[in-house]
């Protein structure tokens, strides 16, 4: 045989070698899910396209730990026992949330607050009957600013170091959903992007659109997750930081979507509070996109054409700047 054709055969071997370890890798992924409901006071899915699931196991270990941390309504949580006087030690990522959520309330006062408990305590929506508490009073404990509660921004943060956690077992692919807090990571097993439904926030069995993703967090606050109603009116769980009651401004959800599950965490919330012009302004300060829902037209920042899918003939879509 010539050297030629030694090389052709070799080169030839080669490529079939390196074909068959690839096909040899791609086979072991298979698709993992878990579905969690006793963290966060939500539902937790998460799925990841992987050689095992052993990477599932760690995330609800991590999900478990920071729930320890972060509850302020279970005994149990070192932010309850914080709120109470007591004094605890946080772990490293558990203090870091708690710096980053109060230098974004620092940087936006009148639409994002951390010290908060008092507030939501006293209005209690997930079991209120239809009581208004005191406000005034309720305000006056948040302005001493010795309590915390993170449920505006816990959950996204939880996103961000879940992601961190999937890369570090090497998942490239995953989707990610902690109560209308989605991420996804890399693309489906076919190549794909994911595909995420944003709810519509008057049909809980109906979506608004969906918003194609990769490595993107899709986070979503409404007055429809939960609140209670007394005659004609509903009272949802974001409050004014000022008057201390729900926010009416004639948003009903607010999505917002960039890299950082944390900053969208924080400004689905604040831009919730701002409103429409406000909030859409907000989120440009922030470099993220966002969708916002009124009760029959759907705002959709420009960034976002191409991304987003409008799906609900109840509803006029607008994009704007």
């Amino acid at each position: 045989m010539t050297g030629n054709k030694k090389n052709i055969m070799l080169v030839l071997f080669l490529f079939a070698a390196t074909f068959f370890i690839l096909v040899s890798i791609k086979s072991t992924k298979e698709t993992y899910t878990v579905t969690l409901t006793e963290y966060f006071d939500t539902v937790i899915d998460i799925t990841v396209v992987s050689d095992s699931d052993k990477s599932l196991a760690k995330c609800e270990e991590y999900i478990k730990n920071m729930h320890t941390q972060l509850s302020a309504d279970s005994q149990n949580g070192l932010i309850y026992r914080f709120n109470n006087g007591e004094a605890v030690s946080f772990s490293d990522d558990a203090n870091d949330l708690i710096d980053y959520a109060k230098t974004f309330t620092e940087d936006n006062p009148e639409l994002f607050s951390v010290y908060l408990d008092p507030l939501i305590k006293a209005w209690d929506i997930k079991n209120n009957t239809g009581t208004i508490p005191d406000v005034d009073a309720a305000l006056s404990k948040c302005a001493k600013k010795n309590t915390l509660n993170l449920g505006g921004i816990a959950k996204g943060f939880v996103t961000e170091k879940l992601v961190e956690l999937l890369k570090s077992e090497n998942v490239a692919s995953a989707l990610i959903n902690l109560g209308g807090n989605t991420y996804a990571l890399g693309q489906k097993s076919d190549g794909e992007k994911w595909r995420i439904g944003i709810q519509d926030p008057q049909n809980e069995d109906d979506i608004i659109g969906i918003v194609t993703a990769e490595n993107l967090a899709v986070i979503t606050s409404g007055d429809y997750q939960r609140y209670f109603e007394a005659g004609d009116v509903r009272y949802h769980h974001i409050f004014d930081t000022k008057t201390g009651y729900p926010v009416n401004n004639g948003l009903h959800s607010v999505t917002v979507i960039s890299e950082n599950p944390t900053l969208c965490d924080a400004l689905s919330t604040a831009a919730f509070v701002a409103g429409l012009e406000k909030g859409n302004e907000l989120l440009k300060k922030y470099n993220c996109s966002g969708i916002f829902v009124t009760d029959d037209i759907v705002y959709i920042s420009e960034a976002l054409k191409g991304v987003f899918e409008q799906s609900n003939s109840d509803y006029k879509y607008v994009f704007i700047n």
